[in-house]
C-alpha cells in the first residue's frame, strides 16, 4: 500500500524527500492505513500510480521553475513580454491537457471526496491554500467522482492560465512601466516558491499546484522491490 506523507508546499530535488509543514491532499487517508484497513490493503485508497503523469509533471515542474526565473531576469526588456513567451504557455498548458486526460482515463481508485471524508474521520484535515480550491472543486457539477490528481491537474492548469492572461496584459509596448516587474518579482527564484508570503502570488500559486501535483505522485508511486 502507498505510504502516505504530508503536504507539500515546500519543493524539493529529485530524490529528496519533500519537507512539510501541514497535511497533503493524498495524507488526509493515512489514518485508514493504520485503523480500518491493516487487513484490505488490497483496497485502493487513491488514485493508481501513472509513471507517465509521474515524469511529465516533475519535467513540467522543473521547466516552469526554469522560465519563472527567466523571466526574473528579463521583465526589463522586450525579452519578457508575452508575445516572446506564448508558446512557452502553450507547451505548459498543452502538457497539463495531456495529464488531466491521462488521469481520467486511469481505471479503479476513490474519488478525492471520499479521500478527504476519510481523513476527517481520522481528524486529518486540508490546510493551506489547496484545500478551498479542492472543496471548490469538488462542489462542482461532474467534479464528484474524480480523483485527487485529476483535480489538481485540473487546478495547476487554471493557475497556469491565471498567469497567463495577466503575463499578456502587464508585459507588452503599451503596459505601464513597472507592471511586469509585479508579476514576476525580482531573482532569486526560491523567493516565490516558498512557503511564506510571496511578493508574486500568480507565479507562486502555480508553483504550489504544480508541486502538490509531483507529490502526489510521489505519495502514490509504488515501494521499488529492487
Amino acid at each position: 500500500m502507498p505510504i502516505i506523507r504530508s503536504h507539500p508546499l515546500s519543493w524539493r530535488s529529485a530524490g529528496e524527500r519533500r519537507v512539510r509543514q501541514s497535511v497533503s491532499i493524498l495524507s488526509v487517508v493515512m489514518g485508514m492505513i493504520g485503523i480500518g484497513l491493516a487487513t484490505a490493503c488490497s483496497v485502493q485508497l487513491t488514485a493508481p500510480y501513472s509513471e507517465d503523469i509521474d515524469n511529465d509533471a516533475t519535467a513540467l515542474q522543473n521547466d516552469f521553475l526554469k522560465f519563472a526565473a527567466n523571466m526574473q531576469m528579463q521583465v526589463g526588456s522586450a525579452d519578457g513580454y508575452y508575445s516572446n513567451h506564448q508558446k512557452d504557455y502553450a507547451d505548459f498548458e498543452a502538457r497539463l491537457a495531456t495529464m488531466k486526460m491521462r488521469s481520467e482515463s486511469l481505471p479503479s481508485g476513490v474519488p478525492c471526496g471520499r479521500a478527504v471524508d476519510a481523513g476527517k474521520k481520522t481528524a486529518r484535515t486540508l490546510s493551506g491554500s489547496m484545500q478551498s480550491q479542492v472543496s471548490d472543486r469538488m462542489a462542482q457539477q461532474g467534479w464528484g467522482d474524480a480523483s485527487c490528481v485529476t483535480i489538481l491537474v485540473s487546478i495547476a492548469g487554471e493557475q497556469m492560465e491565471r498567469l497567463r492572461g495577466q503575463h499578456e496584459i502587464r508585459c507588452n509596448p503599451s503596459a505601464k512601466k513597472g507592471l511586469c516587474a509585479t508579476l514576476f518579482s525580482s531573482p532569486p527564484i526560491f523567493g516565490i516558491v516558498s512557503t511564506s508570503q510571496s511578493d508574486a502570488p500568480l507565479v507562486s500559486a502555480v508553483s504550489i499546484s504544480l508541486n502538490e501535483l509531483v507529490g502526489a505522485e510521489h505519495d502514490i508511486k509504488p515501494v521499488s522491490k529492487n
